[in-house]
């Protein structure tokens, strides 16, 4: 059984490069599996290449270049390394995490347990001012073990090659600045029927960063989400979109002010968060376009 794993390594994120590789060189294999991860990264970061073959002594990898130094862009250089593969499964991983030795096991495991075609798992955060669990905790999804998705994230997923073959969808290089291309991506697969399950089981933490123990910094990416959702219903209901983003727009700012109303700490950290999604969608009505990703 041949798996790929996709990492995409990047600049800003090197700082993690020692943990990120120390967790793969780590990942428990099965037997009956030939595990093979795959980094894209841009040629101006080609010289951690000497790290990689420190530190993985124990994982067989390559290196793709992505000349487009952008999210999309990367991820679609991995899917078209794909075509021409004999591969039974593969998956996206983050460069700031570190991956759980048990993941590939759990996720297998699942795929043998499950009828899916696409697993997803979730993103824990190493937190360093306990203050901010609760944002971490309200801006993460909740989701039942086995449970029916729409879509999951890239920072840990797995799919058959069923969808490779199968499907044509690639990435949007469109939301390279916005973000939100990997929920385009998996909500369009959903459409086209293919079976998307929660694994609760395999599971990624994210390395400290001091950069996301801001107010700041959730209050950015909650209107990411906004107005990358706006982008993504468009996208995916084409001429009703707009009802659509507009009944969102509602029941966000509804859902806001149930919240506000019922006086606990986490629920006004919702009220707040729901808020600024419907701040980031009325603002993506107005054709706001960010710089750069958030």
């Amino acid at each position: 059984m041949n798996i790929y794993i996709c990492s995409l390594l990047s600049k800003k994120n090197l700082k993690f490069l020692n943990s990120h590789l120390k967790s793969l060189n780590s990942l428990k294999i099965p037997k009956n599996c030939k595990l093979k991860i795959i980094f894209v990264m841009n040629p101006k970061i080609y010289f951690i290449r000497n790290l990689l073959r420190i530190f993985l002594d124990k994982i067989d990898y390559l290196i793709l270049e992505s000349i487009k130094d952008n999210i999309p862009e990367s991820r679609n250089v991995f899917l078209k390394f794909l075509k021409n593969k004999n591969v039974q499964y593969a998956g996206f991983i983050d460069d700031d995490c570190i991956i759980d030795k048990n993941w590939l096991l759990n996720m297998t495991k699942f795929f043998e347990q499950n009828n899916c075609d696409i697993a997803g798992g979730p993103q824990y955060h190493e937190v360093r001012n306990k203050n901010f669990i609760d944002y971490y905790n309200i801006l993460e999804p909740n989701r039942h073990h086995g449970q029916l998705v729409k879509w999951v994230a890239t920072n840990n997923c797995f799919f058959s090659k069923k969808v490779l073959s199968v499907s044509k969808t690639f990435f949007d290089p469109q939301f390279a600045s916005v973000g939100g291309s990997d929920q385009l991506f998996f909500s369009e697969l959903n459409r086209q029927k293919f079976i998307i399950k929660w694994n609760k089981k395999s599971f990624i933490t994210e390395n400290f960063n001091p950069q996301r123990e801001k107010k700041t910094w959730f209050i950015k990416r909650n209107l990411r989400y906004g107005y990358s959702g706006n982008l993504i219903d468009k996208k995916i209901y084409g001429n009703i979109g707009f009802i659509i983003i507009l009944i969102k727009l509602i029941y966000l700012i509804s859902a806001s002010l149930f919240f506000i109303l019922i006086p606990f700490r986490k629920n006004y950290i919702k009220a707040c968060f729901l808020f600024l999604r419907a701040s980031g969608r009325f603002i993506g009505l107005l054709n706001y376009k960010p710089r750069k990703y958030i």
